[in-house]
């Protein structure tokens, strides 16, 4: 939130007026490192695609569920550590060895990367939970209700 107020107007894709008016909304709470923020649900400063980014463990007795967000948008930046659109490619790296770290801390643990497939991990390597697909659908005909799918994956 900080960060977000002190960026210049139309400089980036920071939505200003949102954050200024979210800062001094009556019932804003900033999550603080740690913290439960709803039941069984921690927040963990992950840094890195912004200052402020937030990365959420849901705790069950069986497993915990990692919600990356943007920290780690997709396998290939949790797996090689390497991230796209960051303002800081080391501190990056730091919040997605910090959620290696919460992933490998219990078996069975499962972590859903920002826009990608969830994934456990199974002799020490990722591995998605469901078949990952891709497809576009476009409008060829004469009306709303008939689309061609194009799959963009096996």
């Amino acid at each position: 939130m900080n960060w977000s107020l002190t960026v210049p107007w139309g400089e980036t894709p920071v939505p200003e007026l949102y954050m200024r008016e979210l800062n001094i909304w009556p019932t804003l709470h900033r999550a603080a490192e740690g913290e439960e923020v709803f039941p069984g649900i921690t927040a963990h400063l992950a840094p890195g695609h912004t200052p402020g980014h937030l990365v959420f463990v849901m705790h069950t007795a069986e497993r915990d569920v990692i919600f990356t967000g943007d920290a780690a948008k997709n396998r290939a930046e949790l797996v090689s550590g390497t991230t796209d659109l960051t303002y800081d490619a080391a501190v990056s790296k730091a919040s997605i060895d910090a959620i290696w770290a919460m992933w490998r801390k219990r078996p069975g643990n499962i972590v859903v990367p920002g826009h990608d497939v969830p994934m456990v991990m199974e002799n020490g390597a990722s591995k998605y939970i469901d078949r990952r697909e891709a497809a576009i659908s476009a409008w060829f005909g004469d009306d709303m209700e008939t689309t061609t799918l194009f799959k963009l994956t096996l």
